[in-house]
């Protein structure tokens, strides 16, 4: 009875777990293999594979002069879209965590940006920012062409990564935040410390395992978000706002290169492999000295 029992249970298992298993095969591990097959040949679209090794590689590193500045546009984008949004996230996350008047409705609210569509709003976005009609420039009274110039475009874009990215943040602060003892700040108060301290030497230490975790998805969905800048500026002008996964898009859409976008989505991956490997080891060595 006890070994026909665990065959049930097996069998149980295997029927529930074949739905998700096929699905991760079919539309994950698939993909991935194949990206990898095409990043070794010359595939346009149709026709049979052609094998050219490293070629994509090769032509990515040494030739491609456009490569590197996209590496680091991309870099630029999930640093600065990360820390702004942690910058504002933290100090709102405390402000909704205190007794307020109507505070249900204000954390209500700051979840518009989380579950607005980001198609929709990078054109609603593009359209304030639009410089011969836009909202901002009919509120400042000039005719700046925000997103057709190199030097506010990025500032643009950051603007509205900071608005879609800080209420995931502010949520998981809050959830953090619900677990720090309100004795601790009692004691704090009665000893002397003032708000900044209490935040600094308790809030803060006490809410940086959840910083540190809620980063690092940040910092991965970041580095693969495509949607903003491609709606707002479609990489340009030229390639100034161009990151990896536009690229990506551009090269295997557009030019019909799939090798070489193939090329471009596996050291995507890896170097973002890379860095999570590195990030949870010193992730691992921070929470040791906790």
């Amino acid at each position: 009875m006890i070994v026909t029992h665990k065959i049930y249970t097996k069998q149980k298992f295997w029927l529930f777990a074949a739905p998700l298993l096929l699905f991760y095969t079919a539309f994950i591990i698939y993909p991935l293999i194949m990206c990898l097959v095409y990043s070794f040949t010359g595939y346009r679209g149709i026709g049979a594979l052609e094998w050219n090794n490293f070629a994509n590689y090769t032509r990515l590193f040494t030739q491609d002069s456009n490569f590197w500045t996209l590496f680091r546009n991309s870099v630029f984008w999930v640093l600065g879209s990360t820390v702004l949004q942690y910058f504002f996230a933290i100090p709102i996350s405390v402000l909704l965590n205190q007794k307020m008047r109507a505070r249900g409705l204000w954390r209500g609210l700051m979840m518009v940006p989380w579950v607005t569509p980001m198609v929709i709003a990078g054109l609603i976005w593009r359209w304030m920012f639009e410089g011969n009609y836009g909202l901002f420039n009919q509120l400042l009274g000039t005719d700046i062409v925000w997103l057709a110039d190199s030097s506010t475009v990025w500032i643009c874009l950051l603007i509205v990564s900071t608005w879609k990215g800080i209420p995931y943040a502010t949520l998981m602060f809050l959830a953090g935040l619900q677990g720090i003892p309100g004795d601790l700040y009692e004691a704090a108060y009665v000893d002397g410390a003032g708000p900044f301290r209490r935040f600094w030497h308790i809030t803060l230490p006490l809410l940086s395992p959840v910083i540190m975790v809620t980063a690092l998805t940040s910092m991965v969905a970041t580095w693969t978000k495509f949607e903003t800048i491609w709606t707002m500026t479609s990489g340009g002008p030229g390639y100034t706002t161009s990151i990896l996964p536009v690229y990506i898009y551009m090269k295997a859409f557009r030019s019909f290169e799939m090798g070489v976008g193939s090329a471009v989505a596996v050291v995507a991956m890896l170097v973002m492999t890379i860095f999570i490997i590195i990030y949870l080891k010193f992730y691992r060595k921070y929470t040791e000295r906790l």
